[in-house]
């Protein structure tokens, strides 16, 4: 097969720019100084941005001319040479099992097998082919799309992506696969490719969801909802793809880890930590300047009439507050299940309630007749303020 061209490259893929000022202050607050050789690091993700600018490159040279996702010439006299060849094989078992009588013995059986096999191996070939035309135009349409991470351990998908897209198949195996030889590919079939993992936008998304509803907190984070934040943090970086996405350089525009190396087993915690961390201290600011606003202006929160809590949920605010206090501080010793108030008054106790979840550190408001009025929010003065009418006067 030809070796691979080094010309056309193009610039490297588009990045992700609708995540870009998610995380406006996280780009000082991720950077450690964490030192480390990472030039094996670098030289993958150049690598990668230079294939993915080639096919880039190829798919836009035909596409007026020629759809390079079809098959080309050779590959439809590869396949019809095979597919007589194999026809032909068939063929020769069949005459020779023809011409034994015993349709019992070792020998009949045999060609019988030989039989089959040749004809799982038409089916094998045509589920590859079937594949290879899906893929193909899998790969072009996101190279356009600037869809792939370049990611280091992307290369290999990268690298034989193109080689799919740019040469004639290398040949069929005594399977049926299509297979390829390529100087930085290497060796491989169809039936193993797998198509390259995609740059981790959506969950860059939901960390700038995390971020933005910190950022509206008026309380900060508790140890149980700091433990449960981070918990839901470390389950966006459980992929392995994800987290190479974000370590690769200047590939989620603030997300900045390039001083983290792949290879080393730590970064995850690493990631997740700085991660974490930044949530926790951007809502720890936001409550700060909440605070300080709310004492400037004498009031407790948005749409309250007054700052002054109802006085027949005095009791039952104090109560709650003093819970919440223990549970922040660690100094809650009764046993670990949901709790709950009534804040409907006499005439109707269980009509409204407010009820806290351990396992989620989560405060809740529940209308019994009203559903749709039901609110969450991290902090019992959050839950109030999202409801003032309820607690004000």
């Amino acid at each position: 097969m030809a070796k691979q061209r080094q010309s056309g490259i193009v610039g490297a893929a588009r990045r992700v720019s609708d995540v870009q000022g998610k995380f406006q202050n996280l780009g000082d607050k991720f950077f450690t100084g964490y030192e480390k050789s990472l030039e094996t690091k670098r030289k993958k993700e150049e690598d990668n941005k230079a294939i993915q600018g080639r096919a880039n490159t190829l798919m836009g040279s035909f596409k007026n001319d020629i759809d390079v996702t079809r098959f080309k010439a050779e590959d439809q006299k590869l396949i019809t040479g095979k597919a007589i060849t194999l026809r032909d094989d068939y063929a020769l078992l069949a005459n020779e099992a023809a011409k034994i009588e015993d349709k019992t013995s070792a020998a009949y059986l045999e060609k019988l097998d030989g039989m089959e096999n040749i004809k799982g191996v038409m089916v094998n070939m045509k589920r590859n082919i079937d594949n290879l035309a899906a893929t193909k135009a899998e790969y072009g349409a996101n190279i356009e799309k600037g869809y792939y991470s370049n990611a280091g351990s992307n290369d290999l998908s990268l690298a034989q992506g193109l080689v799919m897209l740019e040469y004639p198949i290398g040949g069929v195996d005594e399977l049926g696969n299509l297979t390829w030889s390529d100087e930085g590919a290497g060796d491989f079939n169809m039936q193993d490719y797998k198509l390259p993992f995609a740059v981790a936008t959506n969950v860059a998304v939901d960390l700038g969801s995390l971020s933005e509803a910190a950022g509206r907190k008026t309380s900060p984070y508790s140890d149980v909802q700091k433990n449960g934040k981070r918990q839901e943090i470390a389950n966006m970086f459980s992929d392995p793809d994800v987290l190479a996405s974000f370590i690769a350089e200047g590939e989620l525009g603030e997300f900045d880890f390039k001083d983290l190396d792949p290879a080393d087993p730590a970064s995850k915690d690493i990631v997740i930590e700085r991660v974490s961390q930044s949530i926790f201290d951007t809502a720890a600011e936001a409550a700060t300047k909440k605070s300080k606003s709310n004492s400037a202006s004498g009031t407790r929160g948005s749409g309250a009439a007054s700052n002054v809590v109802k006085p027949n949920l005095v009791a039952t605010v104090n109560d709650m507050e003093a819970f919440e206090k223990e549970i922040q501080t660690n100094q809650f010793t009764g046993p670990r299940e949901t709790r709950s108030w009534s804040v409907g008054g006499s005439s109707n106790p269980e009509e409204l309630k407010i009820k806290y979840d351990p396992r989620t550190g989560k405060w809740t408001y529940l209308n019994a007749k009203k559903v749709s009025e039901r609110r969450e929010a991290d902090s019992l003065s959050e839950l109030m303020t999202a409801i003032p009418r309820l607690f004000y006067k």
